[in-house]
């Protein structure tokens, strides 16, 4: 949680590098590592001040997005399967905030990243699919354009 609040505090023009960075070694990591790492960022989150989650989170979704698409679509399966695992966990993460960031993203951003998370839900197994999806709040499948 501390870095977390450490790099939200920091201004965007060093935050950035220091985040792409971040996820260049995420990258590198083994899978078995990469889910350990998301894991822990997904039960640490209703814990967390979205507003200072929402400020990092923008920035995260911007790098994510100058990232090959076969590494955003990894990353992203990785959280699908866990939400999907533990749906629960939603229900105590206020969404707002971040469906607020997202929907205030550049256009080509955020088009794109809806269309791969929309990409990865849809590869979900049907269960697994259905849970994710009603442990979602319509606001955050509307900011996505999930039919």
């Amino acid at each position: 949680g501390n870095i977390i609040q450490i790099l939200a505090s920091i201004p965007e023009f060093l935050r950035k590098p220091m985040m792409r960075n971040r996820i260049n070694d995420f990258f590198t990591l083994e899978h078995e590592d990469r889910v350990e790492m998301i894991k822990s960022v997904i039960e640490v989150l209703p814990s967390m001040d979205m507003s200072i989650v929402a400020r990092l989170f923008k920035t995260w979704l911007e790098l994510l997005h100058e990232f090959e698409y076969e590494k955003r679509i990894s990353l992203f399966n990785i959280y699908a399967m866990l939400l999907a695992d533990n749906p629960s966990i939603l229900a105590r993460i206020n969404l707002e905030p971040l469906v607020d960031t997202f929907n205030s993203l550049h256009q080509e951003i955020k088009t794109s990243i809806a269309a791969d998370i929309k990409q990865v839900i849809d590869k979900l197994d049907a269960d697994k699919r259905m849970l994710l999806i009603r442990s979602l709040p319509k606001y955050a499948l509307d900011a996505i354009d999930y039919k």
